[in-house]
């Protein structure tokens, strides 16, 4: 029962605290399971991550998912996710309508404008603490690199380049 406790709460931090979608709340996730608990390790983590981010749907849900399954199961998968949507379910109905009420006073649209370079500057601490775990090699730099170019200014849909990426790995890596 202690697990469940254990895996509610962390996905309840991370729900509550997390603002600006899935791909900032990864930092979150990953103090939580592989620093405060030990559920995974950090290549477990990065190989969670790497299979969710194949996988449709959002990146925060789905590592509530398999990280609450291998913590505690099926339940606490069930658990995870319902710890890490619930802050969120709630949030998103009050301020949706706080937020089409009061939208056009100056207060608001500040404060939604200051937010903004926080985000970026969490993806941006996601990406400095996953690259050297990912990125160890001049050829798995230059798979980043590629695919960053080619979905930047090529525009190509991200699906494409990870099953690109997916195939790279299975025939190159294996």
């Amino acid at each position: 029962m202690r697990i469940y406790w254990a895996i509610f709460w962390a996905f309840l931090k991370v729900g509550c605290l997390g603002y600006g979608g899935g791909p900032a709340l990864i930092p979150l996730i990953e103090k939580e399971v592989v620093h405060n608990y030990g559920w995974l390790t950090a290549e477990e983590y990065i190989d969670a991550l790497a299979m969710a981010n194949t996988l449709p749907g959002p990146v925060a849900t789905k590592m509530a998912l398999c990280v609450g399954l291998k913590a505690g199961g099926p339940a606490g998968a069930a658990l995870a996710l319902f710890a890490i949507l619930l802050p969120s379910s709630l949030l998103v109905l009050i301020l949706t309508v706080l937020y089409y009420r009061y939208r056009n006073i100056p207060t608001v649209q500040g404060v939604v404008r200051g937010v903004r370079p926080v985000v970026i500057a969490l993806l941006m601490v996601t990406v400095a603490n996953l690259a050297p775990r990912s990125v160890f090699s001049w050829d798995t730099f230059l798979l980043a690199l590629g695919t960053f170019l080619v979905v930047f200014y090529l525009k190509v849909h991200p699906i494409i380049m990870i099953a690109l990426a997916g195939m790279v790995g299975y025939f190159y890596y294996r």
